[in-house]
Formats: C-alpha cells, sequence, structure tokens
C-alpha cells in the first residue's frame, strides 16, 4: 500500500534505501482497544520482522524530549506484545538526536537519522544537520506564522494577475517588508519556492505542519485575548447554545472542538475558541455569555488578524460563523488528546485535503 502521507512516503523511501530492508505502511490509522495512532509500518529483512505502531511528530526541541519521552514509553505500554512504538519525524538537531538516544526512544528522522533498537535488529544513522539551516528554522516568528497562514488558506493568490505581496500582506495583516523577509525565509527553507513568475507551495503538508506547530508553541500565544469559564452551575452546554445563537449577532467566529463538533456532528464539544475581530470588546461577550476570567476554563478568546472575511469558513452554511479549517484543525492537535485526533483527522479529510489540492 502506498502510502499518502508525505512523511511516510520519505520513511519508506529512506528505511529501502539500506541494505536488506523492505519496509511497508499497513493503514494510516492505527486502532485498538487502547491506543489510536498515525499509522503502523512494519520493517521486514531477510529474517525478521518488526512492526512499530507511529506517530508523527514534527518540530522537535530539547525542551520537548521529556514530554516525547514519557508519551513514547505510554505508547509502548499500551501496544501488543509484538509491537513498538516510533516515532516519525524531520529536521531534528544534533543535541535532539543524543537526548532521544540516551532516553532509548525509537524514531525515524526522514531527513536522515534513523534509530531502531528491537531485539531482532539494530540500526543507528546519524545526520549531521547544518547549523545554518538550524539556525533558520528557529526564525519563523508569530508574525511569520500569519504569513504562513496566508498562503495555506488562500490558493487563489497564487494565481497570476494578482499582487503577490499585498493581497499576503492584507490577509496577514503584516508589513510589507515583513512579508518580503518571510517570504525569503520561507524559499530558503524549501518551503516555497518562485517558478514561471509565482510563488508555489513545495509541499503543502510539511509547511501545514510547520504552521501548526508554530500556532501551538508561539501564535496562540500572541492571539490569547483571555481564559473563561462559566458562572456558577451553567453547563458547557448551556453556553454552547449561547455561543453559536449569539455568532451571527456578534462579530466573532466559532472555533476549537465547538466549531469541529458542527462540522462533522461527531465530537461531543466540551471546549471553544471564539475568534474575535479587531477592537471588539471581549469584557461585554464574556458578560452576556455569563462566563468568567479562569486560567483552567473551557472557552478561549483569540484576536484575529488581517481581514476578518479571510479567517471565515468558506464552506457556504458555516461561513458567517465558523473560523477557518485551519484553525480548528490546529487547534484540535495542539493537545495531542487523542480524543480530538480522530476528529482532527476527519476535519482533514472533508475540507483540508481538498484546500491542499487546490494549491496545486
Amino acid at each position: 500500500m502506498h502510502p499518502k502521507n508525505p512523511l511516510f512516503q520519505k520513511c519508506i523511501a529512506y528505511l529501502e534505501s539500506l541494505p536488506s530492508i523492505k519496509a511497508v505502511i499497513q493503514g494510516e490509522a492505527y486502532f485498538s482497544n487502547e491506543v489510536l495512532a498515525d499509522g503502523k509500518l512494519i520493517i521486514n529483512t531477510s529474517s525478521e520482522r518488526v512492526d512499530y505502531v507511529c506517530e508523527i511528530k514534527t518540530g522537535l526541541t530539547n525542551d520537548v524530549v521529556e514530554q516525547v519521552t514519557e508519551y513514547f514509553l505510554n505508547l509502548g505500554r499500551r501496544l501488543k506484545h509484538n509491537e513498538r512504538p516510533l516515532l516519525i519525524t524531520r529536521g531534528l538537531s544534533n543535541l535532539v538526536v543524543e537526548q532521544l538516544l540516551k532516553r532509548n526512544v525509537e524514531f525515524i528522522d526522514i531527513d536522515g537519522s534513523i534509530y531502531l533498537n528491537s531485539s531482532k535488529f539494530y540500526v543507528l544513522v546519524r545526520n549531521q544537520i547544518h547549523k545554518e539551516n538550524t539556525s533558520k528554522s528557529l526564525e519563523i516568528t508569530a508574525a511569520s506564522l500569519q504569513v504562513i497562514y496566508a498562503l495555506l488558506s488562500q490558493p487563489k493568490i497564487f494565481k497570476q494577475g494578482y499582487d503577490f505581496d499585498e493581497e499576503v500582506g492584507c490577509i496577514s495583516g503584516v508589513t510589507p517588508k515583513t512579508v518580503k523577509n518571510t517570504l525569503k525565509k520561507l524559499q530558503d527553507l524549501d518551503y516555497i519556492t518562485y517558478r514561471h513568475g509565482r510563488y508555489e507551495i513545495v509541499d503543502y503538508v510539511r509547511l501545514l505542519e510547520r504552521w501548526e506547530l508554530g500556532y501551538s508553541e508561539r501564535l496562540r500565544a500572541k492571539l490569547t485575548l483571555g481564559i473563561f469559564a462559566p458562572i456558577g452551575n451553567i453547563g458547557f452546554s448551556e453556553v454552547a447554545d449561547k455561543i453559536e445563537e449569539y455568532a451571527e449577532r456578534y462579530d466573532y467566529l466559532i472555533g476549537g472542538e465547538l466549531a469541529a463538533s458542527i462540522m462533522t456532528e461527531y465530537l461531543r464539544p466540551i471546549s471553544a475558541t471564539l475568534h474575535l475581530s479587531n477592537n471588539f470588546d471581549s469584557r461585554e461577550l464574556a458578560v452576556n455569555l455569563k462566563l468568567k476570567p479562569d486560567l483552567e476554563g473551557s472557552i478561549t478568546f483569540l484576536q484575529t488578524f488581517g481581514h476578518v472575511k479571510y479567517h471565515q469558513n468558506d464552506l457556504g452554511k458555516f461561513q458567517q460563523t465558523l473560523i477557518n479549517p485551519l484553525f480548528i484543525h490546529a487547534e484540535l492537535m495542539r493537545t495531542g488528546n487523542s480524543r480530538l485526533k480522530e476528529t482532527a483527522e476527519l476535519i482533514y479529510d472533508r475540507y483540508i485535503e481538498e484546500l491542499a489540492q487546490r494549491h496545486d
């Protein structure tokens, strides 16, 4: 079976470039009574076979190695006796590689490093990542992420006849200088290219992964206006009804779990993210929804950037009330919660994959 995910494709190609190894992805979602993961990888040599349950996690830094280690230890405990957990990633720094080796976390970095350490075979390949490239990848700021959102969300701007820089600036809400600097940076990192007189995204999924990582690590914190919880004994479902009712009256778009539930009719939401336009009085909305500030609350207010029409969900009946699916998917993937991952896959399959194809 030829995998759809580009990371799995490159993973298979890399493994089979090694002597005496055959590899296949057996499904791009792995389900059991205990585990929901990104896929199952079967590696065969001339005499042995190892089954790996794979989780894709990119953009790993030394700061998160401890959490990643704990995650894969817990995953390993829930697998069948003949299965092993495996990290699929890209662009690991030498420091992170050393930390994963020290903690015995098996991984395949599609950019060149492999560590497989089962009782049946052992593979260790180290790839030296140039410091210049590593430092460049760390330079993607919150403003750069706003530019990346513009590129991912609006395929029409890539067509001939658009003033590309001006349109990107309008959508992202950043200065022309930031647009130019970001486009150059993304070219240097091989996320986009310029040919035949226009820009193109090299690999939509890879750029989406980078945006979602940045959304979680940097952009969301910049956009957060406040976190709230219902007052008294009001349940989330009651607040959710009010959020939907007020969405057309007030100047905000619904995101997060509540938006995912509306779009898929699959998830029972317990939280929501509201994306408020510029100069909107968040306190007035909180009062009307009967919310109080609470850092552990289930409702988050985020500030939009650029023009709000570029944040709307371009899906007919959803357009006036829901945020763009890119924000919804990023919000679901942010926590790594298995309860939300399956819904995120539905959002991707139904809406984002089509958006990616419109860029081709």
